[in-house]
C-alpha cells in the first residue's frame, strides 16, 4: 500500500520542480487516500521520554508564559501537569529512531536523498500550535490523524516582530492570506520564508517532511576549516620584496593584494577538494542515531549465510548515504566519511533500502568488506523476513 501513494497527485516531479519548488505553497488533497497513521499518541509521548529522541512540548496558554517550551526527555510528570488544550508535542528524526518509518520521507526521492533533513511528527491537543513562524527550510506537511487549519503569509517578517521572552521564533503578528482544512491523508507544502500557522482543530497528529537548509556561512566555514586542516605551517605572510613606506602604520594596497592571492589560491569554483568535501560535509548526520550491533559479523560469507536465511540486509535510516561519479568511479559518502567504489555499487546500495545479495555477490571483495563494516558499524542492520 505505501508504494501506492504518489504525494504529489496528478502533478509530475517535474512540473512541481518548475512550478513550486521553493516557489510558492502547494494544498495536495489526499495526497495519501485512506492514510492509516502508523503511530498513536501514547506511543509518541512513550518517545518522547527516551534520552535519544529530539522533543520538545510547545504550551501556548496556562504555562508559565505565553508560547512556553519544555524540552525532553519528558516524564510522566510533564504530562499530567499539561492543560487540557493549547499544546503541541513535537518529535524530530523520527525515522531514525523508528527505521519502520523511514518509507515516508522514501515517497518524496523527487528531491534528492542529500537534501532530506528529518521526518518529524507533531501531536496537538485542540488548538495546539507552535505559533505563525517562518523557516529557512522546504517541508511537506502530512495530515495523519484529525484535522488542522493551516494559514500562511508571504508578507516580510521584520526582526522585531517577535515574541519576547521564549526562544521560540514566532511571530507577534501574522495576517493570514490564504487558509486550508486539512484532513487525513491531505499534504501541504511549504517553501522557506513564508509564515505560516497551523492550529489543531480537536486532536491531530500530522508529519512533516524537511529539507536542510544550509547557510551560506556554515559552508564556508567549514571548507575553509576543511582545506585548512592540513596546510603546513610554514605557509604564511610574506613580503620579501617589501619597500619602504611613509607611514609604518599603513596597510597598503600591496600588502591587501598579497592577502588577496593567498585567499584565491584556495577559495576558487575549481578546487579539487570541493566534491569531496561536500559530499563528507552534507552526508554528516547532525545527530548520532547509529548503533553497533551486538553481535558482529566477521566475514562476509557470514554475512551471506545469515541473509540466505530469511534475514534482510537494510540500510539504516539514520545514516545518510550520497556519491558523487567521478571518471568511471564513485566517490561514496556514508556519514561523514567517503570510500572510493564502483557506479554500480555506489548507484545500487544508495537507491535501496535493502540490500540484495546480487549486490554483495557482484561486488569486489574491497566492496564486500566495507559491507561488512557498515554492518559492524551500525550504518547497515538485519531485520527477519515477515
Amino acid at each position: 500500500m505505501k508504494n501506492q501513494f504518489k504525494p504529489l497527485g496528478n502533478l509530475s516531479p517535474k512540473d512541481f520542480l518548475a512550478d513550486y519548488w521553493q516557489k510558492k505553497p502547494l494544498v495536495i488533497r489526499q495526497a495519501f487516500p485512506n492514510f492509516q497513521c502508523p503511530v498513536t499518541a501514547e506511543e509518541l509521548a512513550g518517545l518522547s521520554c527516551e534520552d535519544e529522541v529530539n522533543s520538545r512540548i510547545v504550551i501556548e496558554k496556562d504555562g508559565d508564559h505565553p508560547w512556553q517550551p519544555i524540552f525532553g526527555p519528558m516524564d510522566d510528570g510533564t504530562y499530567s501537569n499539561l492543560p487540557e488544550s493549547h499544546w503541541t508535542l513535537v518529535l524530530n528524526d523520527l525515522e531514525k529512531v523508528v527505521p519502520e518509518l523511514a518509507w515516508l520521507p522514501d515517497l518524496f526521492r523527487f528531491i534528492p536523498d542529500w537534501r532530506l533533513d528529518d521526518l518529524m511528527c507533531s501531536y496537538a491537543a485542540d488548538q495546539g500550535s507552535v505559533g505563525p513562524h517562518f523557516d529557512l527550510y522546504d517541508v511537506f506537511i502530512i495530515q495523519g490523524t484529525g484535522r488542522r487549519r493551516w494559514q500562511i503569509s508571504a508578507a516580510q517578517v521584520t526582526e522585531d516582530n517577535q515574541v519576547k521572552d521564549t526562544p521560540l521564533r514566532i511571530h507577534k503578528h501574522f495576517n493570514a492570506e490564504q487558509e486550508w482544512i486539512l484532513e487525513p491523508g491531505d499534504m501541504i507544502y511549504i517553501p522557506p520564508n513564508i509564515s505560516h500557522h497551523g492550529v489543531s482543530l480537536g486532536e491531530s497528529i500530522s508529519f512533516s517532511v524537511g529539507y536542510r537548509a544550509v547557510s551560506h556561512g556554515d559552508l564556508l566555514n567549514d571548507f575553509i576549516a576543511h582545506i585548512t586542516q592540513d596546510l603546513s605551517p610554514k605557509l604564511t605572510y610574506q613580503d620579501a620584496d617589501l619597500k619602504l613606506q611613509t607611514h609604518s602604520s599603513e596597510i597598503t594596497e600591496d600588502a591587501i593584494r598579497r592577502v588577496k592571492k593567498i585567499f584565491s589560491t584556495y577559495l576558487k569554483p575549481e578546487h579539487k577538494e570541493i566534491e569531496r568535501w561536500f559530499g563528507r560535509y552534507m552526508s554528516d548526520p547532525k545527530s548520532e542515531h547509529t548503533e553497533a550491533p551486538e553481535n558482529p559479523i566477521e566475514t562476509i560469507d557470514e554475512l551471506i549465510a545469515q541473509i540466505n536465511n530469511e534475514v534482510i540486509l537494510n540500510r539504516n535510516p539514520a545514516s545518510r548515504f550520497a556519491f558523487i561519479k567521478k571518471e568511471g568511479k564513485s566517490h561514496l559518502f556514508i556519514d561523514g566519511n567517503d570510500y572510493d567504489v564502483s557506479n554500480h555499487f555506489s548507484e545500487t546500495l544508495c537507491e535501496n533500502r535493502t540490500i540484495d545479495i546480487d549486490l554483495i555477490n557482484s561486488s569486489s571483495p574491497p566492496e564486500q568488506q566495507l559491507l561488512l563494516d557498515l554492518y559492524n558499524a551500525g550504518n547497515l542492520y538485519l531485520t527477519t523476513k515477515i
